[in-house]
């Protein structure tokens, strides 16, 4: 995905507020070894971008000065909003570096049916998104986990989940990330069932001791 940037000579509230009410967008870039850059972009095509873009997805963006394009390979870190009319204020890009790790949110995707949820279980998806420290050059779009041997009240934990080498996630191993939940109503339902069966166990022995007893009479 490809983003035309202008750089903005302006800076402050005042000079945002131009901008946009031109149909442009201020946007900031940032990076480890990259000088804080101020640009703006054409507002719809930002929402084109953003209608497609994910946190991990690479933005290029054309950076147009003196009459030369230079490219730079960037991602999203933060989008504002505004509060009432839910319009996009602003932007905040990160150029990353190459052997310098990142910050960023990977989506989480399952696969496969699981187990459980063809008991009537109910497969929840606690964290859509695991924050992780990763290499550039390893990053995807999304983990996959399978769901599949699921069962009814199991769980995947980030330790059950195998990320790419050169990315760590930044919860620990123990936290929770998918679990196969069981209704309130199939928990009554198996408590009943297995109080029929004590009930039916408890009358058999009964009904044996009563015979003993008028065959010794």
């Amino acid at each position: 995905m490809r983003l035309r940037a202008t750089p903005r000579l302006d800076k402050g509230k005042g000079a945002a507020k131009k901008l946009r009410n031109k149909g442009k967008i201020p946007i900031v870039v940032y990076g480890p070894d990259f000088e804080a850059e101020v640009y703006s972009v054409d507002e719809l095509e930002l929402k084109n971008v953003l209608s497609e873009a994910s946190e991990t997805s690479p933005v290029i963006l054309e950076i147009e000065r003196d009459g030369e394009t230079k490219d730079l390979e960037v991602f999203f870190k933060s989008v504002q909003h505004d509060k009432v009319s839910d319009k996009v204020m602003h932007v905040d890009f990160y150029k990353p570096t190459t052997g310098h790790k990142m910050r960023i949110n990977v989506p989480i995707k399952t696969v496969g049916k699981a187990i459980g949820v063809e008991h009537g279980g109910i497969l929840e998806l606690i964290h859509m998104e695991i924050p992780v420290e990763t290499l550039p050059s390893v990053l995807v779009d999304e983990i996959e986990v399978d769901v599949s041997n699921l069962d009814l009240g199991d769980s995947v934990h980030i330790g059950d989940i195998s990320f790419p080498q050169g990315m760590t996630p930044l919860l620990h191993p123990d936290e929770t990330v998918i679990t196969v939940l069981v209704p309130r109503g199939l928990v009554a339902e198996e408590a009943a069932g297995a109080e029929v069966e004590v009930e039916e166990e408890e009358v058999e022995p009964e009904v044996i001791s009563k015979g003993k007893k008028e065959e010794e009479e």
